[in-house]
């Protein structure tokens, strides 16, 4: 069973002019680097996801003024002894 597919894009030229320069540069193969933009591009929707879904238990379950506080208080403690 085939693992692979092939596909054809079309670039406007600019674009693919600059994306073979960072390829070359790189030394990968174009299919290498396709691959790289369309997992890139996907994990963002994935990462988008997650940021939403934190959002919104923060929005669902806020802190409340004595968890702030107390995160305030163990902050400056913790910093207290950086060496700004």
């Amino acid at each position: 069973m085939q693992t692979t597919v092939k596909v054809a894009v079309s670039l406007p030229r600019e674009q693919f002019r600059l994306a073979e320069k960072r390829r070359r540069a790189l030394r990968v193969s174009r299919s290498a680097m396709v691959r790289e933009a369309i997992h890139q591009w996907l994990k963002s929707f994935e990462e988008e996801r997650a940021i939403r879904q934190y959002i919104d238990g923060y929005r669902r379950h806020p802190q409340s003024p004595q968890e702030v506080d107390a995160m305030e208080r163990a902050a400056a403690e913790a910093l207290r002894h950086e060496a700004w």
